[in-house]
């Protein structure tokens, strides 16, 4: 390198660590109004909570099933033709039905590598909006549909869709390598991405390739400068002339900020340290509100509607294998699902406050009871007993997210209690997505077999459940 290039660099490198501050302050500063573009509207007198029952009026004290929230945040697939041959091109999967439970066991695996932690560790980091929405889908609830969908776009013409698509498969080829077609598909899908010019995920990726060095040569000049790049893509896009390029509201560019973080803690001979010690340190402090806030939320409000959630959503898998016992071959598949218990409390890890709805048990008996023939009046009944109590507990996490939004928005001007909520919101998203995916799915195989739900009943339980909580 020349003596001008790497004065240059060194410059510029200068520059962003003495920018950097105010770059973290714009990252938090404009969440509320992020926040409020993200949230679906408001029903009239519904203070701003994400919107329940499209066109329904809410329940007297409670509210309606969150279907409009679903359509929306599960909807991103919009017209899109699918082809799921497409996957094939991508992923070694022996059948599309096997698709999902080897997704599930892949996703699990967590602590992969310094670099690349696990695919959730890149949730809301992505530029567009339809990507975002449908890596998170595919994450909660893998399916053929979604994961043909993020390889359609990776091949589409839109270049910054394309890009985050590509670095959607580059993390999901990382998390699943035994399900990728090659060993270095996903260094081939990331050089594509950074091939298309200047982008965020890719280049706080590539920063961190530089920094830990697992993926080739370690590089903290590369490093730094990189994240010098991705910080000021939010306002170069929006203040760009002619058209403006998308920056996801939801994307709060965290990855950047632990990025630097790590940095700054692991590497005392890090360039201009100094510079770096005001942002490395609220990042720590954000890190530890994250933790504080975790760890005091089972005993609040939120955290106890949540729990009621959970209740009703594990009542529901109870009431399903009920049904499925009581069918032909019932104690056989009994033991299937047992299995999938098994693996699951092998794979929690530290419990999570909003920890998922077992997206891989209710596919499980969704199978077995469409392959289960006629089902007698006491089983159909038992049912839209499952359903009710899933629909519950879908209205409850709704209830519960917004809420998590309002307490958010309540730290406005501080940006760390604005950012002390954001782990337990992404579980809460995740969860609700599941929710939504699940609870429509067996309204389907429900429908197949002439069932209905009778929705006042889970208008009235949302109600009585919400009522308890109304004066803590």
């Amino acid at each position: 390198m020349s003596k001008s290039t790497s004065r240059k660099s060194a410059l510029l490198i200068l520059a962003a660590f003495t920018l950097a501050p105010m770059l973290a302050q714009a990252q938090f500063g404009n969440l509320m109004q992020q926040l409020q573009k993200s949230l679906p509207p408001a029903q009239p007198g519904q203070g701003g909570m994400p919107s329940l029952g499209a066109g329904k009026a809410p329940a007297k004290g409670g509210l309606t099933p969150s279907d409009q929230w679903c359509s929306q945040q599960v909807g991103a697939l919009g017209r899109m033709k699918i082809d799921s041959g497409v996957i094939a091109s991508e992923f070694k999967i022996s059948e599309l039905e096997a698709l999902q439970d080897d997704f599930t066991n892949a996703l699990r695996k967590e602590k992969i590598s310094k670099t690349f932690p696990n695919a959730k560790f890149f949730q809301a980091s992505f530029e567009t909006k339809r990507v975002r929405a449908i890596y998170d889908t595919f994450l909660a609830f893998p399916e053929p549909e979604t994961l043909a969908a993020l390889i359609q776009i990776s091949r589409a013409p839109d270049q910054q869709e394309r890009a985050d698509a590509l670095m959607a498969l580059t993390f999901l080829h990382l998390q699943a390598p035994d399900l990728s077609i090659s060993k270095n598909r996903w260094s081939e899908t990331y050089q594509s991405a950074l091939s298309g010019g200047e982008h965020f995920t890719a280049t706080v990726f590539r920063a961190r390739m530089a920094a830990y060095g697992e993926y080739g040569a370690k590089n903290l000049a590369q490093a730094l400068g990189d994240l010098v790049s991705a910080g000021s893509l939010r306002n170069k896009y929006s203040q760009s002339e002619g058209t403006r390029k998308e920056f996801d509201s939801q994307n709060y560019q965290l990855i950047h900020t632990i990025t630097a973080k790590d940095i700054f803690l692991n590497e005392p001979n890090m360039p201009y340290r100094k510079q770096w010690e005001g942002p490395a340190k609220q990042g720590m402090e954000i890190e530890q509100a994250q933790l504080a806030y975790a760890r005091q939320l089972p005993s609040t409000r939120i955290g106890k509607m949540y729990a009621q959630a959970s209740q009703f959503n594990a009542e529901s898998i109870q009431i399903g294998n009920e049904i499925i016992k009581s069918t032909q071959g019932g104690n056989q598949l009994m033991g299937q699902l047992a299995s999938l218990e098994s693996l699951r409390s092998k794979n929690t890890g530290e419990k999570p406050v909003f920890e998922d709805t077992s997206p891989e048990i209710h596919a499980a008996q969704m199978k077995m009871v469409a392959k289960s023939g006629t089902l007698d009046e006491r089983q159909k009944k038992m049912l839209v007993q499952a359903q009710e109590k899933r629909l519950a507990a879908q209205g409850i996490i709704s209830k519960s997210y917004g809420e998590l939004t309002q307490s958010l928005m309540a730290g406005m001007g501080d940006m760390v209690k604005m950012a002390a909520p954001l782990p337990a919101l992404t579980q809460a998203n995740n969860a609700l997505i599941q929710s939504c995916i699940i609870s429509a799915k067996w309204e389907q195989a429900m429908r197949a077999r002439d069932v209905k739900v009778d929705m006042k009943n889970v208008e009235a339980n949302v109600g009585q459940s919400l009522a308890k909580y109304d004066k803590e």
